[in-house]
């Protein structure tokens, strides 16, 4: 009986044994993925410079490697990247940071994901240490809030570090044509504590009448640094009209006549320095519509209602709402007014 026992245990054993070489043998099969270098340390770099990095992927098995996606995170993009990687070859992940928004030491992952049916996923890393051998203070930004016919003024200033004993600013280039810059280096006596003394301040300036709306461009800092010749800072804003109207256009659809629809308009004053501004007066050059004027804050604020006269003949109308104020450079706003009335 023991003899039994002892047989139907090694034939137990040597099943079992087949089952896990089979699985061994199973799970060598099929792609297999292999980074070598999982982690790029590009040492110190300067600020602006943007980083072109190839990791290697190595396919180990025997059938063809796919990367299916590949997924970087913040700051970082991937140009391009082999998508199938043949039995013993190697394929490239090309990545690209761009450091223009990053100081000190930074780390960016990169995740990949493959057919592989052991290891599907894998973590790529970019370190590097961004100096700025050029810096804006009291930083790369500018924002600002101007009003048409009115003084608007930002400065910034460039300091090299204490190495570029040479340093200037040679040039300051914007692609907006309104928005002018003027340089000049910083006196002695006014100088940044605790920075080196190659300082130069920029003062940014619009031109007397600029078109309203918003304004988002980036300026290029052109210096004689070795390390930073182009240095960019970005520049958000608004340009707002002295006397503003809201919507600019009044647009009533299809209506009918006997209801009396109306529509609003809100004029605001946006001069400074507590100047008033009074609509005097609003008309409208078609019967069909009359004018009134709410005062909501003297001299700052308005409501003008046009409304539809109940007995207005029928038909298509394209007419304008002129607004009347005592204000010296905006006597007269002109509002269309479109309305198709039954």
């Amino acid at each position: 009986m023991s003899k039994f026992r002892f047989t139907l245990l090694t034939i137990t054993v040597m099943v079992v044994t087949l089952a896990v070489t089979a699985v061994e043998m199973d799970a060598a099969d099929g792609p297999k993925l292999m980074v070598p270098d999982k982690i790029m340390d590009m040492g110190r770099v300067a600020q602006g410079e943007v980083l072109n990095v190839d990791f290697a992927v190595v396919n180990e098995g025997d059938e063809t490697l796919e990367i299916k996606a590949v997924r970087p995170t913040c700051g970082c993009t991937v140009a391009d990247f082999d998508r199938e990687i043949a039995p013993g070859k190697t394929g490239y992940i090309k990545a690209k940071l761009d450091t223009r928004d990053f100081s000190g030491p930074i780390s960016k992952s990169i995740l990949i994901m493959t057919n592989d049916p052991q290891d599907p996923t894998r973590t790529l890393v970019i370190k590097t240490e961004v100096h700025p051998y050029v810096q804006v203070l009291p930083r790369a930004l500018v924002r600002f809030n101007a009003v048409q016919h009115e003084p608007m003024e930002q400065k910034i200033t460039v300091v090299a570090d204490e190495e570029e004993k040479d340093f200037k600013v040679t040039a300051v280039k914007s692609s907006v044509p309104f928005l002018l810059a003027s340089v000049r280096p910083v006196p002695s006596d006014q100088l940044m504590a605790g920075k080196s003394p190659q300082q130069y301040e920029i003062t940014l300036t619009m031109k007397e009448n600029p078109p309203v709306g918003p304004v988002n461009t980036v300026l290029e800092i052109e210096t004689n640094h070795p390390k930073a010749k182009k240095v960019p800072v970005k520049v958000f804003g608004v340009v707002r009209a002295l006397l503003h109207v809201t919507p600019s256009q009044i647009q009533f659809g299809a209506i009918e006549a006997k209801k009396q629809p109306g529509r609003n308009v809100i004029v605001v004053n946006n001069r400074s320095g507590g100047v008033a501004v009074k609509v005097t007066g609003a008309t409208v050059n078609d019967p069909a519509f009359n004018a009134e004027i709410v005062t909501i804050e003297k001299g700052r604020r308005y409501q003008v209602t046009v409304t539809v006269n109940p007995d207005a003949s029928a038909g298509p109308r394209d007419a304008v709402l002129t607004l009347k104020t005592d204000d010296p450079e905006f006597p007269t706003v002109e509002v269309p007014v479109r309305a198709n009335i039954s």
